[in-house]
């Protein structure tokens, strides 16, 4: 076998403590090897290479001009390698960051603060829908998720809040409605539900719903499925009998043609969670950790 093909690193590196400590029973004492360990990875390097690195004398172990060129060659190659380790920690690590449909650019922008706080980090942004992250975060195919809350107690990611803001009503500027500053519930009684379909986030939409029925709306929905913010406005505009559900945030930087409106008594909430798996690395960089 030519050249370095199938050489391993450690066995360069006994070869050169034994060198610098003329015996191998020396070498042995500074590696905590076994002296007959040690004598074996010296010979197993000389028949790799195909000739011998040492003199055995009496007094110790002498390098030969072979072991002279070999020793000087693993000194430059372990500095090389020392300075590529060294260039690499200052490198920031990537992170592949979950982000659920409808995140506000400002909610993005805070989380990438949050991740760069202590050293830095190169986030890539997936849309990945909420049911799919804390899956996607247990087992490291991301490393931190933006997703709607709440989650399923049993899957145990840690959490912090980033977002949390009651939710809106959206319809078209010329809507009936839409004259009013504020809306009650009833006023929403013959009303459609421009919805999401509720697998992307289980959850988040069972809580809506509970939350909506509790004030004695239970509208018939209308599911917009593409995530398209034109469509979601086509979705609106011109219908008298169809609304949306938005927190104010995501409604400022919505369409011109359509308006937001508070609603209430006590509206549902939506609530954005920037997660991590909870023995991950990156869990770290989420305190104080929460529990959801």
């Amino acid at each position: 076998m030519d050249g370095t093909h199938g050489l391993e690193l450690r066995p360069l590196r006994y070869f050169a403590a034994v060198a610098e400590a003329g015996t191998v029973t020396e070498a042995a004492r500074r590696l905590h090897l076994a002296r007959p360990s040690l004598s074996q990875q010296i010979a197993q390097l000389e028949r790799r290479i195909g000739i011998p690195l040492f003199r055995r004398l009496p007094r110790g172990m002498e390098l030969t001009d072979a072991g002279r060129h070999l020793l000087a060659g693993v000194h430059q190659a372990l500095s090389v390698l020392d300075t590529a380790v060294a260039a690499a920690r200052t490198l920031p690590p990537p992170a592949a960051v979950g982000v659920c449909r409808g995140v506000p650019a400002e909610v993005l922008e805070h989380t990438e603060r949050i991740l760069t706080r202590d050293r830095p980090v190169r986030a890539a942004h997936e849309r990945v829908d909420s049911a799919r992250q804390p899956d996607l975060l247990r087992g490291g195919a991301l490393a931190l998720g933006i997703l709607r809350a709440p989650l399923d107690h049993a899957r145990g990611p840690a959490v912090r809040t980033v977002r949390d803001e009651p939710l809106g009503v959206v319809m078209h500027g010329g809507h009936p409605l839409a004259g009013r500053s504020e809306l009650r519930w009833d006023d929403l009684a013959a009303q459609r539900l421009l919805w999401f379909p509720e697998h992307r986030a289980p959850g988040y939409a069972s809580a809506v719903r509970a939350r909506l029925a509790e004030h004695g709306w239970t509208p018939d929905t209308f599911v917009e499925d593409s995530g398209s913010g034109t469509l979601f406005r086509h979705a609106l505009v011109g219908r008298d009998d169809v609304v949306a559900l938005r927190p104010g945030s995501a409604a400022a930087d919505a369409d011109p043609a359509l308006v937001h409106r508070p609603v209430g008594p006590r509206p549902p909430r939506e609530r954005l969670l920037l997660a991590a798996a909870a023995d991950s690395l990156w869990a770290g960089l989420l305190p104080p950790v929460t529990a959801v």
